[in-house]
């Protein structure tokens, strides 16, 4: 069966001869973009920062079927202390249960150590060395995997990153960009420009880190255009990897206010596939796809209601890619 891309699982196994799992973890980092000159942070970014959900444990109560609540913001997690002190032993705590999920789910896997929720380099280099160490010294990790924004990227912050190159076998940066044109990165307040998120992803590549790149597909105004423009911007950088994830409303978002004002279209599944299958053909075919969609929990979810599960998703995506006998960066 021809492999319409470049599948993650698939580029695990070739690597490391084995599944590898992230353990997702809070650092209690906070971002430059949530305070008062940036009018709170991005337009969708809610009080968790992406935070792996099963680290939500006063949301445990929740299913893939739970109606959207509006007010869930209002309770709020416990480990993320200010302290450093109380910042480590978080971690300690959010590896464990991290790990006893994977272990349950996932037995005989690797694991990597992934620091997710907001900008992970945002913080005092010693502050950053010394979470980073704790992390790692609570066990057998492959990979490093840092979350992070191209204006918290300065030179001795990727020296550092890159200091951990012989402490496992991948230090990776997920670096958002979202889109490669600049008015939506003001539409959505990212704070940075294309030109930043460049310089960054060039100085990681020469500090020998691998960068991983987040996109949105799917904001009202973008057109085919702007998604092709987005596509170069990831084929010139050369980045190893891609996340890709369909624009949703998220309860305790700026872009929940907007939603709930004018109910601007919010794409559908089929759209989403279409967006996706033309970003794909025209980006390298040798750029690892790590997600597809976005993944956030139902109760959290206020648009789109009516996506669908992940996995349909992806079948259909291979369906299609499969009956047009098209793959990833064939138009590239």
């Amino acid at each position: 069966m021809t492999e319409r891309w470049r599948s993650y699982k698939t580029y695990l196994i070739e690597r490391y001869g084995q599944p590898v799992y992230r353990i997702g973890v809070d650092g209690g980092f906070t971002c430059p973009n949530r305070n008062a000159g940036r009018t709170g942070g991005c337009i969708y970014c809610d009080a968790k920062g992406s935070s792996a959900a099963y680290q939500r444990k006063q949301e445990s109560g929740y299913t893939r079927k739970s109606a959207f609540v509006e007010n869930i913001d209002d309770v709020a997690d416990d480990f993320a202390p200010l302290a450093l002190e109380e910042r480590k032993a978080s971690l300690t705590k959010q590896i464990a249960r991290g790990t006893k999920f994977l272990d349950e789910r996932y037995p005989g896997s690797a694991r990597s150590i992934y620091f997710q929720a907001f900008t992970n380099t945002y913080d005092s280099l010693d502050v950053l060395q010394a979470l980073y160490d704790h992390a790692l010294s609570t066990g057998d990790y492959r990979e490093l995997i840092i979350s992070t924004r191209p204006d918290c990227l300065d030179n001795k912050v990727v020296e550092l990153l890159a200091s951990y190159k012989d402490r496992v076998d991948a230090v990776w940066v997920e670096l958002g960009l979202q889109s490669g044109n600049d008015e939506t990165l003001r539409w959505i307040g990212r704070g940075h420009s294309v030109e930043g998120y460049r310089d960054a992803t060039e100085r990681l590549h020469a500090a020998g880190l691998e960068v991983c790149t987040h996109v949105i597909l799917g904001f009202p105004f973008e057109k085919e255009s702007h998604i092709l423009k987005t596509a170069d911007v990831i084929a010139s950088t050369k980045v190893e990897a891609l996340k890709i994830h369909n624009l949703h409303v998220v309860a305790g978002t700026r872009l929940y206010e907007m939603y709930r004002e004018s109910r601007f279209h919010i794409s559908t599944r089929a759209e989403h596939l279409a967006n996706t299958v033309l970003l794909l053909r025209h980006i390298p075919s040798n750029i690892v796809i790590q997600r597809f969609t976005s993944d956030t929990p139902s109760h959290r979810l206020a648009a789109p209601r009516d996506f669908g599960d992940k996995n349909i998703f992806l079948s259909e995506l291979r369906t299609h890619m499969d009956l047009l006998d098209i793959t990833q960066g064939d138009l590239s």
